[in-house]
């Protein structure tokens, strides 16, 4: 992506943030996190999150087909990906598809992409583990490998497939909270861990968009990717045990809390883990890259493609 097409980008993910006439806290997190790589020198994002909305002029300013399309894909992870689409952003949306002349195809792909994605249910046949130290062993055992996982995937730049591993990383964090769930002897559906993530303000379709956008920007989005990819997963691996510890019970607040200490941590742990991330991407680049082409053009399906991803890395 060029430096003159970075800065509307982001303003075309910030307008349909502020669609619906504010920006949700969770939304201007993820932002936050990854502005600093887009944004040209001189803007504050403060500055970009209050200024008035010309929705048609962003759109005029991207114009290369390769960024048109993946900020029609990441605005429409940001508006669909958390199961909820307004009017004002469908608006917004609608408006894009005619000004980048995005084909219905582009457009069914993505509902087919996202809508699979939000109703699969991968299984898990984890035992319960009642001895308290061998169960905090396996589950931070698992915590760590899908955490490096999700950071090889969020790593990925390559163009017409960084969303579909965008949806396998969101994918494989949910299988991660019902992993742990089982672990403690009970069953949790996708849906059920999809609103644990809502809770606590993970926010699922920000994420995916930002992380879209952010790799089109040579090297910083890569990294970025990866490291947000594997903190969140970390700490969504902390937040599951201490939702199970409580017996299943929802105290938002400290669940909340929870998640963002160990999102400090996982950043840390991913700094140890980089090396390791950033060599089991370049050696697994072509693999993934053909798993999710295979995935993009249907010929195998969600549950599927995490389960082949899941044994290749």
């Amino acid at each position: 992506m060029s430096t003159t097409e970075s800065l509307p980008t982001l303003e075309f993910i910030i307008a349909i943030a502020r669609a619906d006439g504010v920006i949700q806290p969770t939304e201007r997190e993820v932002i936050e996190s990854f502005a600093d790589g887009v944004l040209p020198a001189g803007t504050t994002l403060q500055a970009l999150l209050e200024a008035p909305v010309d929705v048609d002029a962003i759109l005029k300013r991207i114009t290369t087909t390769e960024t048109r399309e993946r900020a029609f894909e990441a605005g429409y992870a940001m508006a669909k990906a958390d199961g909820t689409c307004s009017a004002e952003e469908q608006a917004i949306l609608d408006r894009a598809k005619t000004a980048w002349e995005i084909t219905d195809a582009k457009v069914s792909l993505l509902d087919r992409l996202v809508s699979e994605a939000r109703d699969t249910v991968l299984p898990s046949n984890i035992k319960a583990i009642d001895d308290p130290a061998k169960r905090a062993a396996a589950i931070q055992e698992d915590t760590l490998k899908y955490a490096v996982l999700t950071g090889v995937l969020g790593a990925f730049p390559l163009p017409g497939v960084a969303l579909v591993t965008d949806i396998a990383v969101v994918g494989l964090q949910v299988k991660l909270i019902r992993d742990i769930g089982q672990y403690y002897g009970h069953a949790v559906g996708a849906e059920a861990a999809k609103s644990l993530f809502g809770t606590v303000g993970v926010g699922i379709g920000a994420r995916m968009a930002l992380s879209n956008v952010a790799k089109l920007v040579p090297g910083f989005g890569s990294a970025v990717g990866a490291a947000t990819a594997f903190a969140a997963t970390w700490a969504i691996g902390k937040m599951g045990v201490a939702y199970f510890e409580n017996g299943g019970k929802l105290d938002a607040e400290y669940l909340k809390k929870v998640f963002a200490t160990a999102q400090k941590e996982g950043k840390d742990a991913y700094a140890d883990k980089k090396a390791d991330i950033e060599a089991r991407a370049a050696a697994n680049k072509d693999a993934i890259n053909e798993l999710a082409t295979a995935r993009k053009e249907g010929r195998i399906s969600e549950a599927e493609y995490e389960e082949k991803l899941e044994k290749l890395v």
